[in-house]
């Protein structure tokens, strides 16, 4: 904890000093849009690449990793809208990894956040997302393609400030958990960082944005919480 109490004292003495405003980074913001070229559509299931039904009506992936969706039955909920009920939930085989990166030039702490979409989103949105966001099956790359961006600079960093475990919402996971983590980086560190879609961004300015209709993550502000 000693280094999280010396991150909290750190960010009280930025805010005295740091760039409040967010113009600049609305105008970067709009810029990366306008070069998502991401399509997406909906079809059915059966038409899924890669994903399967079983004979009990579950879907999963080829990998057996990722996620599956499966059925529930919920009883004696005496505390819901109704006692008795059956849903579908997303089964997780490994939880996640949401990482922020920090570091401190000129006094003033910043958090590196990614502009990127994920398939729920709609055309032209794009959210600044922690620094790094991926599930042990992404990290094993049962996906078939690319590392996850950063992975080494996040997986090797001994530099943790704190790391905590949140679970996804239970309305929709079963029972999966999230490690949370806030990392260091130096400046040799800093010059591995490449990627247009990654910002560095203080704390005020973080917190203007989550005003603006849907720029923010929730995971970043699941994140930050932790300050």
């Amino acid at each position: 904890m000693k280094k999280l109490d010396l991150l909290r004292k750190k960010i009280e003495l930025s805010k005295k000093i740091e760039n409040k405003s967010i113009k600049d980074v609305i105008k970067w913001y709009k810029s990366r849009i306008k070069l998502d070229k991401t399509k997406v559509k909906r079809i059915p299931i059966s038409s899924l690449k890669d994903w399967y039904i079983s004979k009990n009506g579950n879907v999963y992936h080829k990998s057996k990793q990722f996620f599956s969706f499966e059925g529930v039955k919920i009883s004696n909920a005496s505390n819901r809208e109704v006692i008795d009920w059956d849903q579908p939930l997303l089964f997780q085989k490994h939880g996640g990894i949401l990482a922020i990166l920090v570091r401190e030039k000129n006094n003033i702490i910043e958090f590196l956040l990614n502009a990127r979409r994920e398939p729920g989103d709609g055309k032209g949105v794009l959210k600044l997302c922690p620094t790094f966001s991926a599930t042990q099956s992404n990290i094993n790359r049962a996906h078939g393609g690319k590392k996850t961006q950063l992975s080494e600079l996040i997986l090797n960093n001994k530099n943790l400030i704190v790391k905590t475990t949140h679970y996804e919402e239970g309305a929709r996971f079963w029972k999966k958990p999230n490690q949370n983590w806030l990392l260091f980086v130096d400046e040799k560190q800093q010059k591995k960082i490449s990627g247009k879609n990654f910002i560095w961004l203080n704390l005020s300015q973080i917190k203007k944005l989550d005003l603006k209709k849907g720029i923010i993550n929730p995971f970043v502000k699941t994140i930050l919480f932790i300050i």
